[in-house]
């Protein structure tokens, strides 16, 4: 079977993949930040010594890491109304649901950084006169960054891949634009083709520099 290919629709349509990908951009965006705000205060939560802390912490990390996030997606938009008499939005449900998911992850990477930190460390900075919260801020959580942005930079990767789920629940981002080019045009290969060119562009840089940041810290870790 012979296809005609023509990219010509893509230029004809430009203008919704550019509106698409920036809109998939802002809700990747704001997703990691949420999700990285809350990553922290859930490991900090799980590694509490009181209960009131740690019991929640982990029950949200958990429920959270084991929900698929195409399911909490479509629950926050239907059910949301249903049950709290309050209607979110396709975006604002969709950047809820990703921030959650990726804090229940960000967390348990937060966590095994701040295990990882040497005791000494924090000794010190006891013997020094810090409380407990300096200690964190100041001293443990600077450390845990530079070692975990390697890891971390893969999440957020992945939460921008997992962006075109917010097309289930209508959210106007890069996939969800594309599929309404192909209703009008029928070409949804040269589409689909222009969507993976389109994502490869964005992820490529962020792999290269998780994969320079590794290194580095590989090397940083081999010289001490």
């Amino acid at each position: 079977m012979n296809y005609s290919w023509d990219f010509r629709v893509i230029l004809l349509y430009k203008a919704a993949f550019l509106a698409g990908t920036i809109l998939t951009v802002k809700l990747t965006a704001s997703s990691i930040l949420l999700g990285t705000v809350g990553g922290v205060l859930l490991a900090l939560g799980r590694l509490s010594p009181r209960l009131v802390f740690r019991w929640p912490s982990i029950a949200i990390i958990e429920t959270f890491r084991a929900l698929p996030l195409l399911v909490l997606l479509v629950w926050l938009y239907y059910c949301t109304p249903i049950l709290f008499n309050v209607r979110p939005g396709a975006f604002l449900s969709a950047a809820i649901g990703m921030s959650i998911n990726l804090a229940a992850f960000a967390a348990e990477t937060f966590r095994a950084g701040i295990e990882a930190i040497p005791k000494g460390y924090v000794e010190a900075a006891r013997a020094l006169g810090m409380s407990q919260n300096q200690t964190m801020w100041r001293i443990i959580l600077p450390q845990v960054t530079r070692q975990m942005l390697p890891p971390l930079l893969g999440l957020y990767i992945t939460m921008l891949k997992l962006s075109s789920l917010a097309s289930v629940i209508a959210v106007t981002e890069l996939l969800h634009s594309a599929n309404n080019v192909i209703t009008k045009t029928f070409r949804p290969l040269e589409v689909y083709s222009t969507v993976a060119v389109i994502y490869i562009l964005i992820v490529l840089p962020a792999t290269f520099l998780s994969q320079r940041l590794e290194s580095a810290n590989f090397l940083e870790r081999k010289d001490f």
